[in-house]
């Protein structure tokens, strides 16, 4: 919400006024000098003096209330206490001095964010000013009570605090009159009240003409929030610039991290998400400055609608939550509502819409109780929104204009119906009133500020979505490619890797899935036989962080590293490339735009012939039949019936009419569809897809042919250089238990001591290894290091074999890892961006652990997990995993799989050879399915068969007693396995 903690504290209320009609005794003179000393940077010299003195005589209250002042101003609170309640004497009658001094403990508590304790210390303060007639301090009293009633009763309690402070003002001006009229200002903007700004400009004119620096920067960003909620928002980031020069000049710390909280707001507001992030990083370190434990819960509060407008959903949740916490601890009752909001915000953006109506509606309750407009208005449009996905028009119409009825009402009618257009132009599309959704849409996009591009994007695709809904298919396709040439603006600007990797799922404009419009346009564009154009416009939706990686990384190889370093210059690429660019008539390319909200999904297949166009059925329709079957898959049940609906659905189409010559797939998957494993998907004609076509995964077309270039430019080399990594030793490992009960996945992270030992991956690397007899380097235990894997030359090696323990979080990238030995400065888990940062030439990765295949989906990127940062760093292919793999299964594949490699076939044919003779040997798909290649499923590498093993001369010299045992053993284990087998548990002991 923008309205962040407006109802907290406003202004710090720290400052005292300098020599007027009202000035009180010594002690208000005191906390002028220490304020100055501070905003002048004097507070060393004089800290100095008052120490002295203080030491000389230590009943000097002038000097304990002084330095008490230096010690809160500076954010050394513990020191500001004791020096405070040094003051304090409860044996003696309180005075001037005792009062002042409880007023320093509640700007210590008010510093701290503490709002109960500091409403509670004023309380004492003023009635203790009152009874010794201490007029000064009961204003000053006062001013504090208008920031702890706001946060505590509301606008109600401010405006009731502020009539007691102005029957107190001195005529003429005062620093008690520019805090007055500052505040005033702010809460009637929140009110709504018209004469908001004009109050605030004139605290601002006010404490200009006293000189005071640091409370015009204050009454500079009152002003600028003024302007913000009144609509006037041309003016506000200028105003707030004024402002932050001179809270920065005056070492106002907490009042900087509170600024640029609220221009994070403003900018994330205007669709300037980049600048906002960095905006969120300076009130982090702000709030560290002035400790502050309310600053940070604006930093994270901000963080979370940053992310909510990224759509990066997990991420919000978890910076709302450490938000909510901050705010719990400080018994903050408004940060607890905003916390409601922006759950409730995330529900509606979710599956549970019920759930999520139901909390929008308690905040909308809780904004009508409380007359604020602002946040009536928003949870109006959020309940609108959750309407519009429930496809109930009228509800959402009816949302709609209730929220510009109550804006009009305060005198916002115009600014309401601006800022609801867009919505209703949706409205419009979904009762097929397209007339009426253009002239919204073209509205809203004629009332947009040309830099403000995010905006402009959605909207114009928007409209694209109008013209193609009403055939015209010419205006829906300059449009879309309008809008998309706006996106790509908005991405430059953004100078964040990981904003510019969630820049095609962002919107500003509560959209539920921004690429819904878009899958129907280009969906609308092919079904209408313009397939190229539909194709190039999906591509440009494709792995553009991936894209932009590889070639900033070639950058960095033309300096010259080795004969062969890559040239990827990768782009986009049409059909007619993708087609021109296949390696033979062996090939086709598949590539899916997922459809959501009713759209259909595109299939296009791209052949040496041309390009075919298929719809099918939207994509958030199969994501859940996807999660059964993967969950199905994992646990051994019988996946045949889900097999065969999601085979007719995906690949039924292209079945009959893919020439017989393709046996190869490059399949470019979107949306849910990426976690589909299309090897088990069932034919028309009952077999799986794996007994027709081997499959490879590419995260765009313009990626898959960069790849392939590679492959032509790159020299050949006869020596395959090979590293096999396996059995880390890890810090406090375990020793993994062989019993069903007590299965050991390579994926668990253990949270009870460590991870287990994975003695059979040791094994693995050496037989790996056998594939390059003579330019093998086999590291294992504390070898396979973190520390030697960053820093060796990784590009001598054309193969590298990772077997070891993997992390992979759907859900976030931050909990994403592969572990190694830790050691010598790290800590053994290898970060995505660690990854990405390697200098690779390798032809081929294998990620020999559990979900390395896995990551998180975002839209315009695709899987974003372990895999995409190794093609970043220069491979060509990787092999990894979907799901949990198992010991026994996963040697037998990849001995099989190397042995393919070895007898010349290129990477997805020898992973298609691999579970063909793992079919045939009736494993399960547990077994084969999940593994798989992305990247170029087309590289080779040279590998040497290995020499057949030579039995040890102790196998012969044990004779019988030997045979015996092995005997007994396999009795033993077969008894076992089919118990395993009768549970639906094939596998042995899984050791990654």
């Amino acid at each position: 919400m923008r309205l962040h903690l407006l109802l907290g504290i406003l202004l710090p209320a720290a400052s005292t006024p300098a020599a007027s009609q009202t000035e009180g005794p010594a002690p208000r003179a005191v906390v002028q000098i220490a304020e100055r000393a501070v905003s002048d940077d004097s507070a060393d010299v004089v800290r100095a003096r008052w120490t002295a003195s203080l030491r000389r005589d230590s009943s000097d209250r002038v000097s304990a209330l002084g330095l008490g002042h230096l010690a809160r101003l500076t954010y050394d609170f513990p020191a500001a206490e004791r020096l405070f309640r040094r003051i304090l004497d409860p044996a003696k009658p309180g005075d001037r001095w005792t009062v002042q001094a409880q007023l320093g403990l509640y700007r210590v508590a008010l510093g701290e964010g503490d709002y109960r304790r500091a409403d509670s210390l004023l309380t004492a303060a003023i009635g203790e000013a009152r009874r010794i007639g201490d007029r000064g301090s009961e204003i000053d009293a006062l001013i504090g009570f208008s920031n702890t009633r706001s946060a505590t009763g509301g606008l109600e309690a401010s405006f009731a605090v502020l009539d007691s402070l102005r029957a107190l003002l001195p005529p003429g001006d005062s620093w008690e009159r520019a805090q007055y009229l500052c505040r005033l200002g702010l809460y009637r903007a929140v009110a709504s009240e018209a004469d908001a700004a004009d109050l605030t400009g004139q605290g601002v004119a006010t404490a200009e003409r006293l000189g005071e620096r640091r409370l015009t920067g204050q009454c500079l960003e009152a002003h600028a929030m003024a302007h913000s909620l009144s609509g006037r928002g041309d003016s506000v980031l200028a105003i707030m610039d004024r402002a932050e020069r001179l809270l920065r000049a005056t070492s106002d710390h907490a009042s900087l991290a509170r600024l640029a909280s609220r221009r994070s707001d403003e900018l994330q507001f205007r669709g300037r998400l980049g600048e906002a992030k960095t905006a969120l990083g300076q009130v982090l370190a702000e709030a560290e400055i002035s400790r502050n434990r309310e600053r940070f819960a604006f930093a994270y509060g901000g963080l979370g609608m940053l992310a909510l407008r990224l759509h990066d959903l997990p991420t919000a949740v978890d910076h709302f939550e450490r938000a909510a916490v901050l705010y719990d601890s400080l018994s903050q009752g408004a940060g607890a509502a905003i916390a409601r909001s922006n759950r409730a915000w995330v529900l509606s953006l979710g599956d549970d819409l019920p759930a999520a109506r139901s909390a929008l509606q308690a905040v909308l309750n809780e904004a009508l109780k409380d007359k604020q407009l602002e946040d009536e208005v928003i949870a109006r449009q959020q309940l609108a929104r959750v309407a519009m996905r429930q496809g109930d028009w009228p509800e959402a119409a009816g949302q709609l204009d209730a929220a510009e009825r109550s804006a009009r009402g305060h005198g916002r009618g115009e600014e309401a119906r601006a800022s609801l257009a867009y919505d209703r132009g949706r409205v419009a599309i979904g009762k097929g009133d397209f007339v009426a959704a253009e002239r919204l849409f073209g509205g809203f996009l004629a009332g947009l500020e040309p830099e403000n591009h995010l905006h402009r994007h959605l909207t114009q695709v928007r409209l694209a979505e109008v013209w193609a809904r009403g055939g015209d298919l010419d205006r829906a396709e300059r449009q879309i490619t309008a809008a998309g040439r706006e996106l790509e603006t908005w991405r430059a600007s953004l100078g964040d890797d990981e904003l510019r990797r969630y820049a095609f799922s962002a919107t500003a404009l509560g959209e539920h899935d921004p690429q819904a419009p878009v899958a129907r346009v280009l969906a609308t564009l092919a079904g209408a036989g313009r397939t190229d154009a539909a194709f190039a416009l999906a591509e440009q939706r494709r792995a553009r962080a991936l894209t932009d990686r590889l070639n900033g990384a070639d950058m960095l190889r033309e300096g010259g590293v080795a004969a062969g370093a890559k040239a990827h210059r990768v782009r986009p690429a049409t059909a007619g490339e993708v087609s021109a660019a296949l390696p033979n008539d062996s090939t086709a390319l598949l590539q899916y735009v997922a459809g959501s909200e009713g759209a259909p999904t595109t299939l296009f297949v791209v052949t040496r012939a041309g390009t075919r166009a298929h719809l099918l059925p939207p994509a958030d329709s199969l994501a859940a039949p996807i999660r059964r079957l993967v969950a199905m898959l994992e646990s051994g049940g019988d996946p045949s019936a889900i097999t065969r609906s999601l085979g007719a659905t995906l690949i039924g189409p292209l079945a009959d009419s893919l020439p017989a010559a393709v046996t190869r797939l490059v399949v470019v998957p979107d949306g849910p569809l990426h976690r589909v494993p299309f090897d088990v998907l069932r034919l028309p004609d009952g077999r799986a897809l794996v007994e027709r076509w081997a499959v490879g995964l590419a995260p765009s077309a313009g990626v898959a042919l960069g790849l392939w270039r590679d492959a032509q430019v790159g020299a050949p080399r006869d020596t395959v250089r090979l590293l096999a990594l396996g059995d880390p030793e890890f810090a406090g490992e375990q020793v993994a238990v062989a019993s069903r009960e007590a299965q050991t996945y390579r994926s668990a992270f253990s949270a009870k001591g460590g991870l287990a030992r994975l003695v059979g991956s040791g094994d693995e690397a050496r037989e790996v290894a056998r594939y390059a007899p003579g330019s093998a380097e086999v590291r294992l235990r504390a070898e396979a290091s973190e520390r030697w894997l960053k820093q060796s030359s990784l590009d001598q090696f054309r193969v590298i074999h990772l077997a070891t323990h993997a992390l992979v979080d759907e859900t976030s990238l931050a909990r994403t890892a592969l572990a190694l030995a830790p050691g010598a400065g790290e800590d053994g888990f290898l970060s995505p961006a660690d990854l990405a940062a390697l200098r690779l030439d390798a032809d081929l990765v294998v990620l020999s652990a559990c979900r390395t295949a896995g990551g998180v989906a975002i839209a315009g990127e695709g899987m974003e997990g372990l895999t995409a940062p190794l093609l970043a760093a220069g491979a060509r292919s990787v092999v990894a995993t979907q799901w949990r793999i198992g010991d026994r299964s996963t040697v037998r594949l990849v001995e099989d799989f190397y042995g393919a490699l070895a007898n010349g076939l290129p990477v997805a044919d020898a992973l298609r050879h691999a579970k063909l003779l793992a079919i045939g040997r009736g494993a399960p798909p547990l077994d084969w399915a999940g593994f798989t290649v992305v990247g170029d499923p087309l590289a080779r590498v040279a590998l040497a068969t290995p020499a057949p093993r030579r039995e040890g001369w102790w196998l012969a010299a044990g004779g019988g007693i030997v045979l015996l045992a092995l005997g007994t053993y396999l009795v033993r284990r077969r008894g076992r396995s089919s118990e395993r087998r009768g549970s639906g548990d094939p596998s042995a002991v899984t050791h990654h």
